[in-house]
């Protein structure tokens, strides 16, 4: 019987989710709210992945100041799986961290690279797709991303290029990638589903935690040797002092730009599931279930006093949460109660919504953020 490849699973629950306020503020951002249950997003993820990776194999790389309640709400995640990084540097240097404190417990292992925050449709497909992506890391030395069929030309997701059929596994099409896209314009959006061989970028990942690292000393070297002083030090009592040396040094970069656009074994897995990283309101508008006229409402507490009533509106997400919501009039529009604040915007600049939190700073209205 072959040996099974251990497989470990590094969460990253660091952003801030600002698209998501007033709901997301700083100490409580999206990752730890109930968007689509009764369960947070960080609570829905750990769940997702359970099949593939127990709790000891999971770990998640967050903020000093999420750690205490991201532990609060995944209790059954050890607390030295809790990786927290003192200061956000993007994901290059957050990813390598993980994958050190992996390598040490198993320097064999693949490593299974999710994000905190994104909506999974189909769990059954979900894992069928990472179990084929595990299967082909452990057997191949490739950096391989996880792509999405595109269902419209969307704007806020970056795009990855599918290169010539590489081969099957357990069933899964592998391709080469061709080229990562930043986020493109609507016009040159609709191009790429015109042409057929472009997918989203799901920002999912799976490695061996060796091949890895070796790509980061590749094209990422003085971050590679910062990160090196930190693999001495883990699990002792200097981890924490050293850590917050050696980011205050790093410069911040995405793993994306660092790594995946310059590396050559850089391989594909098209998933077969329903994916959303709802990186706003419109995404979450999306996926709700509408009215006969389009429109979508939230409840933001099960036992809440919110009430919703929209009069002839068509195309509105409205959350209410404590009060009576009413509309009048509206056509694709953001209307969302969240705590002490409430935002309306067209659900087409509900992108924007970070530029609302700059103004706030300048204003000096902190107990807002």
């Amino acid at each position: 019987m072959a040996k099974r490849t251990p497989v470990y699973v590094a969460i990253m629950a660091g952003g801030g989710g600002t698209r998501f306020w007033p709901v997301s503020r700083e100490k409580r951002p999206k990752q730890m709210l109930p968007i689509f249950s009764r369960r947070s997003m960080i609570q829905e993820t750990v769940e997702r992945i359970h099949p593939l990776a127990p709790p000891d194999n999971t770990f998640i790389i967050t903020t000093r100041s999420q750690a205490e309640e991201i532990q609060g709400e995944v209790p059954a995640i050890p607390k030295s799986n809790i990786l927290v990084e003192p200061v956000g540097r993007n994901t290059a240097p957050c990813l390598c961290l993980a994958a050190l404190n992996i390598q040490k417990l198993n320097p064999e292992a693949v490593m299974v690279v999710l994000p905190a925050d994104h909506y999974i449709a189909n769990r059954k497909g979900f894992l069928q797709t990472l179990r084929a992506a595990t299967v082909f890391a452990a057997q191949h030395d490739f950096l391989l991303t996880l792509g999405l069929r595109p269902t419209g030309p969307e704007t806020g997701y970056g795009y990855i290029q599918k290169g010539e059929f590489f081969g099957q596994i357990k069933g899964t099409n592998v391709f080469r990638t061709q080229s990562f896209r930043e986020k493109p314009t609507r016009q040159k959006a609709r191009s790429y589903l015109r042409q057929g061989n472009f997918l989203w970028n799901s920002g999912m990942f799976i490695w061996k935690v060796g091949v890895f690292l070796q790509a980061a000393e590749k094209f990422l070297p003085q971050l590679y040797e910062e990160m090196l002083t930190i693999k001495k030090i883990i699990g002792t009592r200097r981890e924490k002092r050293v850590l917050e040396k050696v980011y205050a040094r790093c410069q911040p970069i995405s793993v994306d730009y660092g790594i995946m656009e310059k590396a050559q074994n850089v391989a594909m897995i098209e998933g077969q599931f329903h994916w959303d990283d709802v990186g706003s309101w419109s995404a979450l508008w999306n996926i709700r279930s509408k009215d006969q006229k389009g429109n979508a409402y939230v409840l933001g507490k099960p036992n809440g006093r919110g009430k919703i009533l929209a009069v002839d509106s068509s195309g509105c997400l409205i959350r209410a949460e404590k009060k009576l919501i009413a509309v009048l009039g509206m056509k694709d529009t953001v209307v969302v109660e969240g705590g002490d604040a409430l935002l309306v915007c067209p659900r087409e600049r509900s992108q924007e919504v970070r530029g609302v939190l700059e103004e706030l700073k300048k204003k000096g209205w902190k107990e807002y953020l």
